[in-house]
């Protein structure tokens, strides 16, 4: 348990400092340029939350049941999404396009040089080459195959960021009830996530998913295809005034690869998402 909330506690630091950062950076954006700078965030956030919902698609007719698990999501940031096209801002002339960091790009903006001498700075990213969310979730059932999850975390990130928040609830149903002789579990399941950042970030998810798994011996191999949506929308003041972005993540599907380990009360898991932006999980609980 102490590890469950030093991953939590180390989780909501990281975040606050680069919540701060984020502030900083994207304040220096309009619109056009903001949703470039931004969009690889929405469309990691989306992967990371959607993932680690299920570990089996085995859910009991009746009797109770409870999982604790703390997981770590992970969405890698590869090259393409660290550099975005924009454009410069304002009275600067001549208007000029230029490669530039993205939120996960480089430390170290971009100037290009204008008429009688004038720069134009871009700023620079976090430098990050994975983005990675820990979460809390708790599975609780069954009645009639049926089982509901909820994740819940809050932190402060000082005075100047506001609040760190994320809820999610979701149910999932098993059929093999009503077909006997399938030779997997099978389940469906339906997710919803917020996510909040202060003021400056409110996002939403949504996940509908097909699970399938099959037991052996200590091992449970899970997995199965899913749609989802998620939106972010990052409000912030911008130096031409008040900036409101509607980004929309780029996955619309994905496919779920995963095993899990099960000793007596304790659970190990990871597992892989295979989508426009993948994501990786990886995780630790107990129950009974």
């Amino acid at each position: 348990m102490k590890r469950f909330v030093s991953m939590l506690l180390l989780f909501s630091s990281v975040a606050a400092a680069n919540a701060q950062k984020l502030n900083d950076f994207v304040s220096k954006y309009g619109n056009a340029n903001g949703v470039g700078y931004m969009q690889p965030l929405a469309d990691a956030f989306g992967a990371n939350i959607n993932s680690g919902v299920y570990q089996s698609a085995r859910i009991p007719l009746g009797g109770f049941h409870l999982t604790f698990s703390v997981m770590l999501m992970a969405a890698p940031v590869t090259e393409s999404r660290k550099t975005f096209s924009a454009t410069t801002e304002g009275f600067f002339a001549p208007q000029q396009k230029a490669d530039v960091p993205t939120i996960f790009g480089s430390t170290e903006g971009k100037t290009v040089v204008g008429n009688a001498g004038t720069a134009y700075a871009f700023p620079g990213g976090l430098n990050m080459t994975t983005f990675a969310v820990a979460v809390p979730q708790i599975t609780i059932g069954s009645f009639r195959g049926t089982e509901g999850t909820i994740r819940f975390f809050q932190a402060k990130l000082g005075d100047n960021i506001g609040e760190l928040q994320l809820w999610g609830i979701g149910a999932r149903h098993n059929i093999n009830q009503y077909f006997k002789k399938l030779p997997l579990d099978i389940a469906f399941g339906i997710y919803q996530h917020h996510f909040e950042i202060g003021d400056i970030v409110s996002a939403n998810a949504t996940l509908i998913s097909a699970q399938a798994s099959y037991p052996w011996s200590v091992f449970t191999f899970y997995g199965g295809p899913a749609v989802e949506i998620s939106n972010m929308d990052v409000n912030y003041d911008g130096t031409s005034g008040k900036i409101a972005l509607e980004l929309k993540s780029q996955n619309s599907v994905r496919f779920t690869v995963g095993t899990l380990v099960s000793l007596a009360f304790f659970r190990l898991f990871a597992d892989y998402n295979l989508a426009s932006q993948p994501a990786f999980v990886l995780g630790l609980g107990f129950g009974f």
